[in-house]
């Protein structure tokens, strides 16, 4: 078998252990129901709640109301257990007992688990866009989506770059889940009270450290490429839901989750490159 023949085996089997498991399945019933359920609750609130103006571009609100924690913390769920779960089972051992090279198994595990996040992707902007056209009519600006697409799956990355680094250090699934569910949170929390200081205080050294922090960027990313694309109608809907002022332009958003993932990635694939595969962890 030629290498990538090997990586994309070792995809196959990343995915197909996490049907196995069901994680793929729970992943799948959540993202109906928060792409179905918002817009059903939104329709029932009618035009008390939500401007007839923005109904033929309802998917792209519902979508970023959910996007940032869900689609982030299922590519955390994924990408945690990815490495962690082969040694806790005492798999990692006995498939690098095989001829193949470190370096297609990590590359093969990495890719299968980001595929996995993609199809979950895929599935949540599909349900955003038919619920929107079931409950609220005909949507537009439905050309941006492969953009949009792209722009989400590479802000989640550095998420599912962080979990998948943290469950080849930590090398326990459990540990590795809240670790990187912790790391989310946590730069959540701290990227909101530097807003909220800076507003107060006006020092930019608040404002700084708001940006650099992973979720600035990964809220700010999608919304920064949406924003221009749509009518000035949505443009306060979209800032209220994940102000794009937080990171200053797209470019600095995307250098800024490059960093950060290239890093958690180089980091992991240094450690289990040259660190001894564990038997079964009790």
């Amino acid at each position: 078998m030629s290498r990538f023949e090997v990586i994309f085996t070792f995809a196959q089997y990343e995915i197909k252990r996490a049907v196995a498991r069901n994680k793929a399945l729970a992943l799948v019933i959540f993202t109906v129901l928060l792409g179905v359920l918002p817009y059903f609750a939104l329709s029932e609130a009618g035009t008390t709640l939500i401007p007839t103006v923005i109904y033929p571009y309802i998917w792209v609100v519902g979508l970023f109301v959910i996007g940032p924690l869900f689609l982030n913390f299922s590519a955390i769920l994924i990408a945690a257990g990815a490495m962690s779960e082969e040694y806790e089972q005492g798999t990692a051992e006995l498939l690098l007992s095989k001829p193949v090279r470190r370096s297609d198994y990590f590359i093969g595990k990495f890719l299968g688990g980001y595929i996995l996040f993609l199809l979950i992707l895929a599935l949540a902007l599909f349900l955003s866009v038919a619920s929107a056209f079931a409950f609220f009519g005909v949507q537009g600006g439905l050309d941006i989506i492969p953009g949009l697409f792209l722009a989400q799956a590479f802000s989640s990355l550095v998420f599912y770059s962080l979990a998948f680094m943290l469950g080849e250090l930590i090398r326990r699934s459990s540990l590795a889940y809240i670790f990187s569910s912790a790391t989310f949170f946590s730069s959540y929390i701290i990227a909101t009270f530097m807003g909220a200081i800076y507003r107060f205080t006006d020092k930019p050294i608040y404002k700084t450290i708001q940006i650099y922090l992973p979720t600035s960027p990964a809220s700010a990313l999608p919304i920064q490429y949406a924003l221009p694309k749509l009518p000035s109608t949505l443009s306060s809907a979209l800032t209220f839901i994940s102000p794009t002022t937080s990171v200053p332009n797209i470019s600095l958003s995307i250098e800024i989750l490059l960093a950060y993932t290239v890093t958690a990635v180089a980091v992991a694939a240094a450690y289990f490159l040259r660190a001894d595969i564990s038997r079964k962890l009790s």
